[in-house]
């Protein structure tokens, strides 16, 4: 019996194509709103104590299942390390004092020693970002050389970005009550980062698409010099 012939795939919408090209996040990252869910959750059932307490054993766990889930990420473990450090330490103050602003403080010192960080990465030439992009998006590891210049640009803008949103949480929590400021976290992280994120990813697939032109060329180079082609090119000429 002869086999019919495999029907040719249909084509793909425009959309879906630029959808199927954008990097996908790693999933497990998401997990890092635990701690303010769980603060919100816990200061209307038990109290600012509770809420505490509640957003710091999230921390730790969340911690814990993105070290177990992905062993091989280093980098954003380690930032990871940070933030767990703060969230511990100034949870244990945030109970001493019974004050969930003394808690949420942690969240502009953290933005400031991060935001060094990434400003300190750079001036040792090893921009962060490099490293935190292709572990947070791993299909851009072969696509994206880590010493690529494009991670420079992007990890001083993201280090300033850091260090100003810390000006800017500082303000906020002074302005606001605790139970406000946790509200309003989220959404104002996010949309504080949304316009950055995009103009990163719009930076990072620009440089993939150079990557990929000049590795097109080098390859298109290397079969001109192959040595049947020279021969064949050769004989074509005595003729």
């Amino acid at each position: 019996m002869q086999r019919q012939p495999r029907p040719p795939d249909p084509e793909l919408p425009s959309w879906l194509k630029k959808a199927d090209g954008i990097p996908q996040v790693d999933p497990i990252a998401v997990l890092g709103v635990a701690p303010t869910l769980s603060y919100l959750i816990f200061n209307a059932v038990g109290g600012v104590r509770a809420a505490i307490a509640a957003a710091v054993i999230a921390g730790v766990i969340v911690y814990i299942v993105q070290r177990r889930l992905r062993p091989q990420i280093t980098v954003v473990r380690w930032l990871m390390v940070f933030s767990v450090a703060f969230n511990v330490g100034f949870g244990v103050w945030g109970l001493i004092e019974g004050d969930g602003k003394v808690y949420w403080a942690r969240d502009f010192i953290d933005n400031f020693v991060l935001g060094g960080v990434f400003l300190l990465s750079v001036l040792i030439g090893r921009p962060i970002v490099s490293a935190v992009v292709r572990e947070t998006f791993p299909d851009i590891r072969n696509r994206l050389p880590a010493d690529h210049r494009v991670w420079i640009r992007l990890t001083v803008v993201w280090g300033l970005y850091i260090a100003l949103a810390g000006v800017l949480r500082w303000w906020i929590l002074d302005q606001v009550s605790a139970d406000t400021y946790a509200l309003i976290r989220l959404p104002l992280g996010w949309g504080m980062g949304l316009v950055l994120m995009l103009w990163t990813f719009g930076d990072v697939s620009r440089a993939m698409k150079e990557v990929a032109l000049q590795r097109g060329r080098s390859e298109s180079d290397s079969d001109s010099d192959d040595p049947c082609e020279v021969v064949a090119d050769a004989e074509v000429a005595e003729r």
